[in-house]
């Protein structure tokens, strides 16, 4: 991560500005609100970790497009963090100043450095034991639990449940044994990502689609043609390969997790209209 931040976070900020200007510009061409706006913004510009990792899974991809790619996922995952606690202070009446936004910002890099730091203290010495031992279904329910543990941690601060997850893998990683763990929790987590799309497809709404069928359209073109382009440019810009670059773009093109949790959080809210929701899992 600190190898890849000075290139792919470049990208992943060009990107995520670009696509979140695009967004905010579509909504107030169809007139919604500058709430909405904003919301809209937010969805369109975090592409989809866990789409790409099953497409890189089923594809022989190289090893330097795999790491520009990732890194600009993890960079975009922190930074839609950051953008889920903005929105949440705005949703419920607040303000976006300096005083709110740095005080979140600390915040949550004391929550980061607290979980980082006490995680490798302990998880990484718990993981070598635990596969020393040589039993599988002690290993994977170590790993579940942990997995489950941290999201709860992270949901109990106010956080999404995918950053302390995400905080999870990153400690078991650094045991040395990440590898074996993956590959015993793999069953695990294709049931889960079964019941992710299952429960996702549920919520989508046909009528609302089929009555808005322009914003559809806007959306997934500023998707498809926004995020190959700003992803492609941003990546040749540091120094790869107009080929990789382009590669790069279009593995990048799709909205993913966090673009429904953020959905999901206008609407609970009352911060954005009901179509929000169902339009985002369309594109």
């Amino acid at each position: 991560l600190m190898r890849v931040l000075p290139t792919s976070g470049l990208v992943a900020m060009v990107e995520v500005s670009l696509l979140f200007v695009g967004g905010f510009i579509v909504g107030h061409a169809f007139g919604w609100t500058p709430l909405e706006c904003l919301f809209t913004g937010a969805v369109v510009s975090i592409s989809s970790t866990s789409i790409v990792a099953k497409a890189f899974e089923s594809e022989k991809v190289s090893d330097a497009r795999r790491e520009v790619v990732f890194g600009v996922l993890i960079v975009e995952d922190l930074l839609a963090i950051l953008m889920m606690v903005a929105l949440s202070i705005l949703a419920t009446g607040g303000s976006l100043g300096f005083e709110a936004i740095g005080t979140a910002a600390l915040r949550l890099g004391l929550t980061l450095a607290v979980l980082l730091g006490g995680g490798l203290l302990v998880v990484p010495r718990l993981f070598r034991h635990t596969v020393s031992l040589g039993q599988n279904e002690t290993t994977t329910v170590a790993a579940v639990g942990l997995c489950f543990a941290t999201a709860l941690a992270t949901l109990s601060l106010g956080y999404p449940g995918a950053l302390g997850a995400f905080i999870g893998g990153m400690l078991v990683a650094e045991s040395g044994h990440g590898d074996v763990v993956e590959r015993l929790v793999r069953p695990v987590r294709d049931v889960f990502a079964a019941i992710f799309f299952v429960a996702v497809g549920m919520l989508l709404d046909p009528t609302q689609v089929l009555a808005h069928p322009g914003w559809v359209a806007a959306l997934l073109a500023l998707v498809l043609v926004g995020k190959v382009g700003a992803v492609a440019v941003g990546a040749f810009l540091v120094g790869h390969s107009p080929k990789a670059s382009i590669h790069a773009g279009l593995s990048l093109a799709q909205i993913g997790e966090f673009s429904f949790i953020m959905a999901g959080l206008g609407l609970t809210t009352s911060a954005t209209g009901d179509f929000l929701y169902p339009l985002a899992i369309t594109v």
